[in-house]
């Protein structure tokens, strides 16, 4: 992507300001407004400067900021004029080429606009996730674990906070017994393996706590929206799995459409320059 893109909005206006006072009109039957030194503000670059002005500021207001600008700009201009005109000739040409590069900028963005195919079929969506399926992979921890969640007012009731963590095979059986009679959602299956996110989906937990309870085996109660959710991790490893594509799909879309972009840009910047060539000849003296 062309480094010009992330030129801030600040310094358009700047350059367009600049780019106002270098080539003011000389008139033309405009409506004079002010005059530092020899140069005016006629009333057409005034209009033009007032839209460069935040929306948010009345007329008024943007008339009086759009004049006071333009002043303070004739102003700064005659004094580096006086101080060093090497330095103000300069900064004249640099603003030049800077406002080049921005018409340049826009220019390229309209061939692109003109020249992007946005249609992205399914082959080509399938092919861009097989060839990078490697950055679609995560390590996703599997867990031996009990979870149970129990209304707040029963939990206080039932005080399980103890036998949940399982010290001996009479907790294991009350905790059954409280899951099977009062339980609003409860995984009891502890010899099998389940991915933790999908264990405390109806959680709200850190990654970082995920990973600190996980590694650490241990037990946490959690409270939300008025239900207790008691987990107790037994056992814990990793596994390696795949984004579905179908979860990546609108990433991919994306991704092969600023590749299109970026393949356009560098063709836009040849192609533009050797138009303009043609379109423009030039007169050397």
């Amino acid at each position: 992507m062309s480094k010009f893109k992330t030129y801030h909005i600040e310094k358009v206006v700047l350059w367009s300001s600049l780019l106002l006072f270098l080539f003011s009109c000389s008139g033309n039957g405009d409506e004079k407004i002010c005059q530092v030194g020899d140069e005016i503000l006629y009333e057409t670059e005034l209009i033009n400067r007032m839209e460069l002005i935040d929306s948010d500021l009345s007329e008024q207001e943007s008339k009086d900021k759009a004049i006071e600008e333009w002043i303070q700009e004739q102003q700064i201009a005659l004094e580096i004029e006086h101080i060093s005109p090497d330095v103000k000739k300069a900064h004249e040409i640099r603003v030049r080429h800077e406002l080049m590069q921005l018409n340049l900028f826009e220019l390229e963005n309209n061939f692109i606009t003109q020249h992007l195919d946005s249609v992205i079929s399914e082959e080509e969506i399938q092919s861009y996730y097989t060839s990078h399926r490697e950055n679609y992979k995560s390590e996703s921890f599997i867990v031996r674990a009990l979870y149970i969640k129990i209304p707040d007012t029963l939990a206080t009731a039932l005080k399980i906070d103890k036998s949940y963590l399982l010290k001996n095979d009479k907790d294991l059986t009350e905790v059954k017994k409280i899951a099977n009679l009062y339980a609003t959602n409860f995984y009891f299956e502890k010899e099998r393996w389940i991915y933790f996110d999908d264990l405390v989906r109806e959680i709200s937990i850190s990654a970082n706590k995920k990973e600190e309870l996980v590694k650490n085996r241990g037990n946490a109660i959690f409270k939300e929206n008025g239900e207790t959710h008691y987990v107790n991790v037994l056992d814990f490893r990793t596994k390696t799995i795949s984004s579905p594509m179908e979860i990546e799909r609108a990433g991919i879309k994306r991704h092969i459409l600023k590749r299109r972009v970026n393949d356009l840009r560098n063709k836009a910047k040849e192609t533009i320059l050797e138009d303009v060539k043609e379109k423009y000849p030039i007169s050397y003296y």
